[in-house]
């Protein structure tokens, strides 16, 4: 499947089971989607090896419907405009590519276009609030990777 947003982690509270994510719609295709909701996270975070581990295991009481609560706080070019898609025509330069490492270890280049990316795509800033801290206590403020996951119904 393709990917279709970039989802950046700003903050972490393995305490209050807290994280706050940016998630920017990269893909043409999903620019006049609803913003992500809770089926969104559940879909993104289950990708990740640690959280999908956790999952896995039985005997650990995490269960598969593991996000509690999401709070957009934030959004960016919502709903997506002419004149969004003319910024976007005349930036120039996609998000980079995941190897280029965490947001906070890229060249100065890199994390200005991905700053940039974010500022001109449709976007989210949501406070999402997971069950068990273990399933987030990995994630780091400056980590971020691209997603299949969508908005909506399971």
């Amino acid at each position: 499947m393709t990917d279709l947003y970039a989802v950046r982690v700003l903050a972490v509270d393995p305490p209050r089971r807290r994280i706050q994510l940016r998630v920017t719609a990269f893909n043409p295709d999903v620019w006049h989607w609803p913003l992500p909701d809770k089926s969104f996270f559940l879909r993104d975070l289950e990708e990740d090896e640690s959280i999908l581990d956790l999952l896995d295991d039985e005997d650990n009481g995490v269960d598969h419907d593991f996000v509690e609560s999401v709070e957009r706080t934030a959004t960016r070019n919502y709903p997506f405009t002419a004149a969004a898609e003319e910024r976007l025509s005349e930036s120039g330069r996609g998000f980079p590519s995941e190897d280029e490492g965490p947001f906070n270890e890229m060249s100065p280049e890199s994390a200005a276009a991905f700053l940039r990316c974010e500022e001109i795509y449709v976007g989210a800033d949501c406070d999402v609030v997971v069950a068990d801290s273990r399933l987030i206590e990995h994630l780091k403020a400056g980590l971020w990777w691209r997603t299949t996951a969508y908005p909506g119904a399971d």
